[in-house]
């Protein structure tokens, strides 16, 4: 028998950094938004004594669905080898967190969801049942939000970016905003796209100073994004690349020869 999971990706709406845990950690808040990811999960019984898990891109490291059997196991749940052939549509790099997405699946289908925060700090909400959630702490803290039912369009350029280094270079910057203003500035936004229908602009994303610096053409996009008249706010998802924009109506863009892929939700 082989399962075939379809698997969700996020959406960073809104992302505060507060500050760096004396664990290495940082402590965000951030509005979630699950989206379709076009990622799909082909699982069956290995043939060997150990899993093996490949998919249609370079895979380097362990991969997060590995890590996530192998916390599994670690945590009790008796499973068998599993061959695991996954299918990206999204890239690595993207700030979407299609692998967390991928891992969430593989959780889901062995009802090991409880050790989800273990895995990734994206993964407890992409387990979750939520299409919305304000997120805090480390991605562990999950407040369900009345959903927002907006379409969009994300485009992810011909860049990635590491998010280890978003964060040591975000480090360098100093953090402006704490966890309260954060929560009302997401709110606020929040209402304003559900009732208003005024166009916002570029959201909060603390990772945009950085990201904008190491990569100028971000102003390209966000121009195209408020001269379609078309969005009604736009920014960046996660540590980067993928670009993002909440639309009024539908649009017929035209994007610059270095946006790879472009997906509507």
């Amino acid at each position: 028998m082989r399962l075939i999971l379809p698997t969700f990706a996020k959406l960073n709406l809104t992302l505060r950094v507060i500050n760096k845990r004396p664990d290495g950690y940082h402590n965000i808040v951030s509005t979630f938004l699950k989206i379709p990811s076009g990622d799909v999960l082909y699982i069956s019984k290995a043939s060997g004594k150990n899993d093996e898990v490949s998919a249609n891109i370079n895979l380097t490291g362990e991969n997060i669905v590995a890590k996530a059997l192998r916390i599994a196991r670690e945590n009790g749940f008796k499973i068998p080898p599993l061959n695991v052939k996954i299918h990206k549509s999204i890239p690595p790099g993207s700030g979407l967190g299609a692998g967390s997405g991928n891992a969430a699946a593989v959780l889901k289908a062995i009802g090991a969801e409880k050790i989800a925060a273990k895995v990734g700090a994206d993964v407890p909400f992409l387990c979750s049942d939520l299409k919305m959630a304000l997120i805090s702490g480390i991605g562990e803290h999950i407040e369900p939000m009345k959903e927002l039912e907006p379409h969009g369009v994300i485009v992810i350029p011909n860049w990635q970016t590491e998010t280890k280094k978003a964060y040591s270079e975000l480090d360098e910057f100093g953090y402006q905003v704490d966890t309260m203003l954060a929560r009302t500035e997401t709110k606020d936004i929040y209402h304003a796209n559900a009732h208003d229908g005024k166009q916002l602009g570029l959201l909060p994303n603390d990772f945009s100073k950085v990201l904008i610096k190491d990569h100028p053409k971000y102003n390209e996009i966000f121009s195209i994004f408020e001269n379609s008249g078309a969005a009604l706010a736009w920014g960046i998802t996660g540590s980067g690349s993928s670009a993002f924009a909440i639309l009024r109506e539908s649009f017929n863009f035209e994007w610059p020869n270095y946006i790879k892929h472009v997906l509507y939700f």
